[in-house]
């Protein structure tokens, strides 16, 4: 009889914890610094083709922004400031401001520009320009001597994103793009755009840094597994 009582309380408290993590409709949810995050209210805005989503809760406000409505996803951190994610809390009159603006930090992406000349494979590539120090890359090249595949090596620090960085070796000619930085990044990817009912649906995820300084809060704000759904979209802020 014990083990049957104890079996139930088992099976009630998972049922209760499915319950809790159940997306809304709409919804707007995700890990914060590892802590289930739900927003009470999110409602999306079109301003010239340009969407911004904002969620809330009492006190607590998460906005992500896109050049566009296109299925895609839009790359935060970046020098494009149509892509971006921030978070803002006022709790107990205390302001804290994170924002995915470009800042100073270990590389977290790149993209290649240029491909070059009289390269050959090679791991660790030591490379020069740009606002920090000591980021280095491997190469994939074809028969030409073109790089053809640029991946990161050792991440560096104190670059920017937009940096334009020459690969050393070859003709040094292979240059790539710093896309955005460790502790200024993420994602959105728009899933579903309905124009019927006028609802947006998709992903996210980012790394913020503290805008304000505010001592109170951390240097970067993370939110993970990030989803909205269905959240109907207004016409202008």
């Amino acid at each position: 009889m014990k083990k049957l009582l104890s079996l139930f309380i088992i099976l009630v408290a998972f049922s209760s914890c499915e319950e809790n993590v159940k997306f809304s409709d709409p919804g707007f949810q995700a890990l914060q610094n590892d802590v289930f995050w739900r927003a009470n209210d999110a409602r999306a805005y079109l301003t010239d083709g340009k969407l911004t989503i904002e969620a809330y809760t009492e006190y607590e406000t998460v906005t992500l922004g896109t050049s566009n409505t296109n299925l895609n996803k839009f790359s935060l951190g970046t020098i494009n400031p149509d892509n971006f994610a921030t978070y803002s809390s006022s709790l107990d009159g205390f302001e804290l401001e994170y924002a995915t603006i470009p800042s100073p930090g270990p590389v977290s992406a790149i993209t290649l520009v240029s491909g070059g000349t009289g390269y050959e494979d090679a791991s660790s590539v030591a490379t020069t320009g740009g606002s920090g120090s000591g980021l280095s890359v491997n190469l994939t090249t074809n028969a030409s001597g073109v790089v053809t595949n640029i991946a990161l090596s050792s991440r560096g620090n104190a670059y920017m994103a937009g940096d334009l960085i020459t690969v050393t070796g070859g003709n040094l000619n292979c240059r790539f793009r710093i896309l955005n930085v460790q502790n200024s990044n993420g994602e959105i990817e728009i899933t579903k755009f309905d124009n019927v009912k006028m609802t947006v649906s998709g992903k996210f995820k980012f790394n913020a840094v503290n805008t304000n300084n505010n001592p109170l809060g951390g240097e970067i704000m993370n939110y993970q597994q990030g989803e909205f759904y269905n959240v109907p979209i207004y016409p202008s802020l």
